[in-house]
Order: structure tokens, then sequence, then C-alpha cells
């Protein structure tokens, strides 16, 4: 992704607003995402890079409860696709189409010429490269007031998330400590 500064972005998701490019209610939950995933970003920090699954667990924390599982959910793939169609439009104006909205029904011409009622075919709806682009989601478990969910990055693909009491002592973290060390495995062991 080139350089997207938030503002940019943010302005975009009103561009395709008010130009049709995308339905006036996916563009208004697309707006209400970005402001409540993004929050941390000032207007001018770039976003090209950013690890959504990340922010939403960061939102989350920061605001245990405000959201549900699903929405949060719901507000990562809205982030995500806001910054894919943002990409898209970036990277060629002119023919930028937006997002396409689904299947259209059309009248088949075969109809018109034999004088019968018009029959309706349903088109495929065509896939978007947004779709098909969006790295794997994390499921989101619910964080109570009393719980934090910490994310770690274990492996360059691979973020773990673990729940932890608030006020979790130093004991419950060396015992923590203990049965995480006994999942892992020798590579010498794996290997054979």
């Amino acid at each position: 992704m080139a350089i997207a500064p938030k503002r940019a972005v943010m302005d975009f998701v009103g561009y395709a607003i008010d130009k049709g490019l995308v339905n006036t209610n996916t563009g208004g939950g697309w707006r209400s995402a970005a402001l409540k995933i993004l929050e941390d970003f000032g207007d001018e920090d770039d976003l090209a890079g950013i690890d959504v699954p990340s922010e939403v667990l960061r939102y989350n924390n920061r605001h245990p409860g405000v959201l549900s599982p699903d929405s949060l959910n719901q507000y990562q793939k809205r982030v995500i696709t806001i910054l894919a169609e943002f990409t898209k439009w970036q990277n060629s104006p002119t023919t930028y189409k937006g997002v396409l909205r689904g299947p259209v029904s059309v009248k088949s011409d075969s109809a018109k010429k034999d004088g019968k009622k018009p029959v309706l075919k349903q088109l495929p709806a065509p896939e978007t490269s947004a779709v098909a682009a969006e790295p794997p989601q994390h499921r989101l478990s619910a964080v109570t007031e009393s719980s934090l969910m910490m994310p770690f990055p274990l492996r360059p693909n691979f973020l773990v998330q673990i729940i932890v009491p608030r006020d979790m002592t130093k004991d419950e973290a060396s015992r923590l400590c203990t049965f995480i060390s006994a999942l892992g495995q020798d590579p010498q062991m794996v290997n054979q």
C-alpha cells in the first residue's frame, strides 16, 4: 500500500458515499468502524501496513465490553475493506468502480422479442479482490472489567491471544509460564 494518511482514508470514505461508489449504509458502517478502531491514529498518521487485528484488540482492551465479539469481527472486516478499497482507488482513480453491490437482475432479451412476460436472470456476484486479499481473521473473545486480552506476535504470521485477569499475581504468571512452556516441543523431536 502506498502512503495512506488517516485523513485521506476517511476523506475517501466520504467521497465513496457521496459519489455512490458504496451504499450509504455500508459507507456509514465503514466510517463508524474506522472512527472506533483507528481512534489512536492522528489525521496525518500513515495507515499503510497497519495490523488491523492488533488494532481491534487494542480498541477492545481500552473499551472492554463496549462491542460484542461479533461487532468487533465486523469492524475488523470493515477496516480491512476500507484500506483495500482506498488502495485500489489510490492506485487507479480513473478506473475505480467502487464496491459492487452484489447480484443484479436483468431482463432477458429473448422475452422482449417474443412479446412474452420478461424473465429475470440472476447474475452471479463477482468476486472482489478486497475479500480475497483479507488476512486470516482472528476470532475475538469477550473481555470483561476483570479480564484483559493480550496479543503476542509469536511468529510473523501467527498472533497468540491470551486472556488474563487484570490483577494477575506473579505466582499466577509463573504458573501460566510453566504451562505454556510444557506446550512447546523440541524442534529436533518435531522433525523426526
